[in-house]
């Protein structure tokens, strides 16, 4: 058994989104002779298949994979209709500098990804243990992992955030994410993430502002009051038994190796490929893309964003109750990349969490990632994200400006001897504000915190018709995991 302290092992935020790129980026993001002209080309019209995906993202290619395996001698068809695969996962390549679409980690230990992704070929940089917390009382405070950083023991029992009473109810905590299956753990009975923080742990205000609030808050992008204690103590296995990573090319790198993937194993992956229509017919379905071509489908499955899934079905025969139907909460969040030749302000290869309160500034996580992976940036450059919580992005609206200000004010403020670097020689590289990153995990009638994966043939208690199925996070759990298994849900479904 690990120290309760190890239950600061690695951690994560977010989820979810050139001219000259990094090298290994781009070749992170190539493709193969068959792939660039699948993203010239358009389909041809009246093509017949065995299976249509409507959306190239984690789930449809994880359906994709998982068709093509069951289904040796299919003929399926991937449509997505950005120009690159992944969704919501996926980078953009700007001045030599890797910005993923809203900062993400991968997490290794996630049960899925481990079946699914060459992890050796992703080139995995891990952080270190522990997160860097900006505290009220002034300065930072390291939370770390003395069995793996033993020399770092002493910073560990004195660290400043919480109570030594706090430390010790790690324990049981740790205790039970070690000692249960994941099964087990979604098995038990659901409260509000902050009600088991203070009703079942006993923590204090203290540790759950400045600690478990900006780390969760990253993660899931609600307060903890609309967070499920089933996924929290999820999250917090995985990162138990294993590292928050940044795959070498971004998170690009995870949904390209999925598409490559998909395409050996002989999967038409078709990108710039929006659908305009979708119709069921007496034996099957009639795709309409929006470059004017018609495809015909024995099977379907619908992997776009869920507000997408359900105005596309809605304006079918007999599921047009879906426009009616009550909207499942969608989490947004804010990200600014900073770029930059001067020297950072951390150097270390570690999270950087505002414990001062969600309301202090609109910084709630600060990432280095040219220390994490030197990759994402140009050789004696710095790449910082900053991740900006909804309440934020919607005050601030049509103002970036007054909130880049705000952010470049409140980073002087915890680094002011790297003030005048911040304030004048930092560049705002790259805004994103990431509607629907992630479906909400509690509150709502359907929502994002079912392990295994809901029925892919129906959709918000309405019976699909016969051949047509759906898939994505929301069906599952609002994690890169939940979104693998429904798609593999979907295409067994569909086999």
């Amino acid at each position: 058994m690990k120290s309760l302290f190890a239950i600061f092992l690695s951690w994560t935020c977010v989820s979810a989104f050139s001219p000259v790129a990094p090298i290994v980026a781009k070749n992170a993001y190539r493709h193969n002779q068959q792939t660039r002209a699948q993203n010239d080309a358009s389909v041809e019209s009246d093509t017949s298949v065995d299976l249509c995906i409507i959306g190239g993202g984690i789930s449809g290619l994880s359906a994709a994979i998982e068709a093509a395996t069951l289904r040796q001698n299919a003929k399926i068809i991937v449509l997505e209709s950005q120009q690159r695969p992944g969704g919501r996962v996926s980078s953009d390549f700007i001045n030599g500098y890797t910005l993923d679409r809203g900062y993400a980690v991968f997490i290794k230990e996630y049960p899925q990804s481990k079946k699914l992704f060459d992890y050796e070929a992703l080139k995995l940089k891990s952080y270190d243990p522990g997160a860097m917390i900006k505290i009220k009382s002034g300065g930072f405070t390291l939370v770390a992992d003395p069995l793996r950083q033993p020399s770092k023991l002493i910073q560990a029992l004195t660290t400043k955030v919480g109570t030594f009473s706090d430390k010790l109810r790690l324990a049981p905590l740790f205790y039970h994410v070690k000692t249960k299956s994941v099964e087990e753990l979604f098995e038990e009975e659901e409260m509000d993430t902050l009600s088991c923080l203070k009703d079942k742990y006993k923590f204090s205000e203290k540790m759950i502002r400045e600690f478990f609030e900006p780390f969760m808050v990253g993660i899931y992008l609600s307060p903890l009051d609309q967070q499920s204690s089933r996924m929290f103590h999820f999250v917090f296995k995985m990162f138990a038994d294993g590292a928050g990573t940044l795959p070498t090319g971004g998170m690009q790198a995870v949904s390209t190796q999925l598409m490559e993937k998909a395409i050996r194993l002989g999967v038409d992956v078709q990108l710039n490929q929006s659908v305009s229509g979708l119709t069921a017919l007496e034996n099957g379905f009639q795709i309409e893309t929006k470059r004017g071509a018609s495809i015909y489908s024995n099977s379907v499955i619908c992997a776009t964003e869920g507000p997408n899934a359900e105005k596309m079905l809605s304006r079918m025969e007999g599921l047009e109750s879906l426009s009616k139907i009550e909207k499942q909460p969608q989490r947004s969040v804010g990200c600014f990349y900073y770029t930059f030749s001067t020297e950072s302000p951390v150097n270390d290869k570690i999270l950087v969490l505002n414990g001062e309160g969600i309301d202090s500034g609109p910084a709630l996580t600060v990432n280095f990632l040219h220390r994490i992976n030197d990759s994402y940036a140009p050789k004696e450059c710095g790449l910082c994200s900053v991740s900006i919580p909804e309440m934020f992005m919607n005050k601030y609206k049509g103002k970036e400006k007054e909130l880049d200000l705000l952010v470049r004010r409140q980073l002087g403020a915890w680094w002011p001897d790297f003030k005048d670097d911040i304030d004048g020689k930092w560049h705002l590289e790259k805004t994103y504000d990431i509607k629907c990153a992630q479906p909400a995990q509690l509150g709502g009638s359907f929502p994002a915190n079912v392990h295994g994966g809901r029925i892919a043939s129906q959709l918000r208690g309405l019976e699909l018709p016969t051949g047509l199925f759906v898939c994505g996070d929301y069906m599952a759990t609002s994690t890169l995991n939940g979104a693998i298994e429904s798609g593999i849900n979907a295409a067994k479904a569909a086999s």
